[in-house]
């Protein structure tokens, strides 16, 4: 519940105050994805809007009428699933009453990196408009939920191969971005910058050197910044951190280190600035996501 509410959903608003919108939905989470279902029919009583780092998918049970995003108004279909990318500003148009709806909470990190082990390149933007909602990604999103509600020692596991699979449909399935082909001059920094990448994921326990990673690459560091960013949708210092928060929470979920251990495990010189990194990243602290993860 802790990833679900402080990193995923952002901060509100909410149909209802905090806790009473907590009580009138079911939540199923794992560290890649947040399924909120609503026990009973929401009511927007007013033009609103948030944003979050995550991507969110809503798939509709009775027509919503009134969706905002980015200052525009859709209606979203019965039965298809809608997009809505990391950082739009999204909400009810205006006043819509009983709504009944499944949401899908997609972590940023963890469907750019499905993005990435496709596609080699980042920063997934889906393009917002009604699309039919396939028999296999409805199975999944079934089966993850079902998953969620039993409780065994092997169910970590299964949902990570289940919200893995939901992120590769939702990138195969929804138009977006990754599939379009880069034009030839880039092909020589994006070749270099595979090498960058590569090297980055294997410096995650040890000092970053942005000199040696540019030279990776063949630019001066200034062109490999702006290079890398624009290609990956992040910073290399960014991009580092995402590798190491991630290679914290593999370890974490696993039970079997210490937090102190996790925080030098992953190149972390300090606990506080570790603990105080993971909280500002994943919305927790490393002991709250350990017992989120393990309960």
């Amino acid at each position: 519940m802790g990833i679900g509410q402080l990193k995923m959903l952002g901060d509100g608003p909410y149909p209802l105050p905090v806790k009473q919108f907590f009580e009138r939905v079911n939540t199923f989470v794992n560290q890649d994805l947040c399924i909120i279902a609503p026990k009973a029919y929401l009511d927007f009583p007013k033009k609103d809007f948030h944003v979050h780092d995550s991507y969110e998918f809503l798939v509709p049970y009775s027509t919503m009428p009134y969706v905002d995003v980015d200052n525009r108004c859709f209606s979203i279909n019965k039965g298809y699933i809608f997009p809505i990318n990391t950082g739009q500003a999204h909400g009810p148009h205006d006043r819509m009453i009983n709504q009944c709806f499944i949401s899908l909470q997609v972590d940023n990190d963890s469907l750019n990196e499905i993005a990435y082990s496709v596609y080699r390149k980042f920063n997934v933007r889906f393009k917002q408009d009604n699309y039919s909602l396939s028999n296999e990604l409805k199975k999944l999103i079934d089966l993850f939920i079902e998953e969620c509600r039993s409780i065994h020692s092997g169910r970590n596991l299964i949902l990570k191969d289940l919200s893995t699979q939901i992120l590769s449909l939702l990138i195969k399935q929804i138009p977006n971005n990754m599939s379009f082909i880069v034009p030839s001059d880039y092909n020589t920094d994006k070749k270099n910058l595979y090498k960058v990448i590569e090297y980055l994921r294997d410096q995650y326990d040890a000092n970053y050197s942005l000199e040696e990673a540019a030279q990776i690459a063949h630019l001066s560091p200034y062109h490999f910044i702006r290079t890398f960013k624009a290609y990956t949708g992040k910073s290399p210092y960014e991009y580092l951190m995402l590798v190491k928060l991630n290679k914290a929470k593999e370890l974490l979920s696993s039970n079997k280190s210490s937090i102190t251990e996790v925080c030098y495990t992953c190149g972390f010189n300090n606990l506080s600035n570790f603990i105080n990194c993971f909280k500002k990243k994943v919305g927790v602290t490393p002991s709250e996501y350990r017992k989120i993860m393990n309960v």
